[in-house]
């Protein structure tokens, strides 16, 4: 039998939470405000007039990552199982795609690797040539022939988490990577936060994000994000114990503005799902 080698067949449930969005206008090569990376000059989103008004400087976080078209994702998992490490790439223009870089570590086991592309309905990966057809790649289709609905990782779920919660506090001023950012916190309690009616966080969003903790066998998670003084997030953080122990779920942010250049491979180089495994099995 054929194998996959280094490229393994993906953590698509990792993948397909990644998602992608097709809303959002601007330039693809240039944040909401018009500026490149993290670190550039303020913003032109709303801005708090106290730091330490954690609800204000939440909100404006929120719009203005709801705001831009493109930024990478530098994602890691620890819990009981091992350690996890993706890293995201996306963009909502001209035509919504993101890369997805993953691997995964676990005690006693060979690490486990997987990139894929996720775009026009589809999830590509890359895989080891198969003997049998040449091709490097083999394709699933997503829901419905549908892509996900959302490409911006863990962050907008934790941002409006923070602003439905009351108890979101400023912690201090924390640098993240060199920029200087101010550090919000709150226990969020997952059973309050399904009967949230607000301005922070839609339904929609809302119950996707308490589904998701419940599926992990959490009830309540310790959400942390660190702000820049332009209102841009550096960085966030999800602590809980579920199923797999205690989780932490760790995203740093970087290259606002800036779009991956990937695009899906050729259809000669793709097989289908059922191609794929049936080139296996024949090896």
């Amino acid at each position: 039998m054929g194998t996959a080698k280094k490229y393994a067949v993906p953590f698509l449930g990792a993948v397909l939470a990644v998602g992608l969005t097709a809303c959002g206008g601007g330039d693809d090569s240039k944040s909401a405000d018009g500026q490149k990376g993290a670190g550039g000059t303020a913003s032109s989103a709303p801005k708090s007039a106290e730091r330490s008004d954690a609800k204000s400087v939440i909100a404006a976080a929120a719009k203005k990552t709801a705001g831009v078209t493109a930024y990478k994702i530098d994602q890691t998992t620890k819990n009981s199982e091992g350690e996890k490490r993706s890293e995201q790439a996306w963009r909502k223009k001209p035509v919504p795609l993101a890369v997805v870089k993953s691997t995964e570590k676990k005690p006693g086991a060979k690490d486990r690797e997987s990139y894929s592309i996720v775009t026009g309905g589809a999830v590509y990966t890359k895989t080891d040539k198969v003997p049998t057809t040449g091709k490097s790649w083999f394709k699933i289709e997503t829901q419905a022939g549908k892509d996900p609905n959302r490409v911006e990782g863990l962050l907008p779920g934790r941002l409006g988490a923070l602003g439905a919660t009351s108890s979101t506090k400023w912690v201090g001023s924390e640098p993240v990577g060199g920029h200087p950012a101010d550090h919000y916190s709150a226990t969020v309690v997952l059973s309050e936060l399904a009967t949230y009616e607000g301005p922070a966080m839609n339904q929609a969003d809302r119950d996707e994000y308490v589904l998701g903790a419940k599926d992990a066998g959490e009830s309540e998670v310790v959400v942390d994000v660190w702000v820049g003084k332009d209102d841009l997030v550096l960085k966030s953080q999800e602590h809980g114990k579920g199923k797999h122990g205690d989780e932490v779920v760790t995203e740093e942010y970087s290259d606002y503005g800036i779009a991956p250049k990937e695009e899906a491979p050729p259809a000669s180089a793709v097989l289908s799902w059922d191609e794929y495994m049936a080139a296996l099995t024949k090896g």
